[in-house]
Formats: structure tokens, C-alpha cells, sequence
């Protein structure tokens, strides 16, 4: 599936590798804050990507273990540049957490255990949470487009406090492979 988005004149390499490095300096506390980056700098500022390629993206890679973050820019930098984007992009996006992990474990013995960590780690986390309520609030504004889709949404969420994740999007699918047909034959 090409979008509009896509449909225009990729990015080069270098580009997207220095893009995505800046994004990897500051994408702390996860897929939240990493959805909101992406969306808002690849997807409204440069153009490159739309909405439902990222929302596409994500369902690919949720599903598979590990990095969902990481898993992403690996997708959508496939999606710009191809399997060179993939490579260019992956790895600068990383680059700036690696660095960050080396140095933090190379200093770990000299960081001490002080109140005032406790409470920036605490207000990042907060932070955090609500850049993930706006890349769902996103998301749900973009995907969830008629109160079928709304309806399978909630039901999603709920079982998500209750269920594994795997049969959450197995059920969901499975809905979805049903609605499709349904609007098919409408």
C-alpha cells in the first residue's frame, strides 16, 4: 500500500540516519514517546509518512518480541530508503541510548541513591505517560472510525488488563477480518 505521503521523494540516506539520530537522543520512556517523535517529525513536520503507515507499522511489529520502538523505525525507515534505510535509520535511531547505556554503566558506582533522582525519575515517568496518552489519543482519532471499530477498541483495552496480549490481537484480528467482509459486501 503507497500513501500520499510515500508517494513523494524519498529522503536521503543521510538524512534520514540524522533525523532519526536526533529523535534517538530524546526518545526516552518507550513506544509512547517514541510514537509521538515519529508522528511528529516524520510523519507532520518532514511529510514522509502518514498516519496509517504508522499505525500499520505498529501492528507489525507489537505483535513480535523485543523493542517495539526500535522495531518501528526499522519499518519505517524500510518503508522510505528500503533495506539500507532500515540499516542507516536502526542504527542511528539506537545510537544515542547505546551511549548513553555505556556511560551510565560505566559510571554506575558513582551515581549515588538520592531523593531528588528518585523524584526526576518519577516526574519523567509522569511525562512519559501522557505523551502515551497522546500517541493512543492518535491513534484512536485516526483508526477507530466508525463505532464498530470503537467497539472492538474498548473491548481490546479491557481485555488487555485481563489477557495475554498475543490472543488480545489474535481476537482483534479475527473481528477485523469479519468487518472487513462485512463493508465488502455493503
Amino acid at each position: 500500500m503507497t500513501t500520499a505521503a510515500e508517494s513523494r521523494v524519498p529522503p536521503r540516506l543521510t538524512v534520514l540516519g540524522w533525523e532519526l539520530l536526533k529523535l534517538g537522543a530524546v526518545a526516552f520512556g518507550g513506544l509512547g514517546s517514541t510514537l509521538a517523535l515519529l508522528q511528529r517529525r516524520l510523519g507532520d513536520e518532514r511529510g514522509w509518512l502518514d498516519q496509517a503507515v504508522i499505525s500499520e507499522g505498529l501492528a507489525f511489529t507489537r505483535a513480535l518480541p523485543g523493542s517495539t520502538g526500535i522495531q518501528l523505525v526499522a519499518y519505517l525507515s524500510h518503508r522510505l530508503c528500503g533495506w539500507q534505510g532500515t540499516l542507516v535509520g536502526t542504527l542511528a535511531y539506537i545510537a544515542p541510548a547505546t551511549l548513553l547505556m555505556i556511560l551510565a554503566a560505566a559510571f554506575a558506582i558513582a551515581l549515588p541513591d538520592h531523593p531528588a533522582v528518585d523524584r526526576a525519575i518519577t516526574g519523567l515517568q509522569i511525562g512519559v505517560v501522557g505523551l502515551l496518552a497522546a500517541s493512543m489519543w492518535r491513534l484512536v482519532r485516526s483508526e477507530a472510525k466508525d463505532r464498530a471499530r470503537l467497539v472492538v477498541l474498548l473491548v481490546c483495552t479491557v481485555l488487555g488488563f485481563f489477557v495475554n496480549a498475543v490472543l488480545v490481537v489474535v481476537l482483534a484480528g479475527t473481528v477485523g477480518i469479519f468487518l472487513t467482509k462485512k463493508e465488502g459486501r455493503a
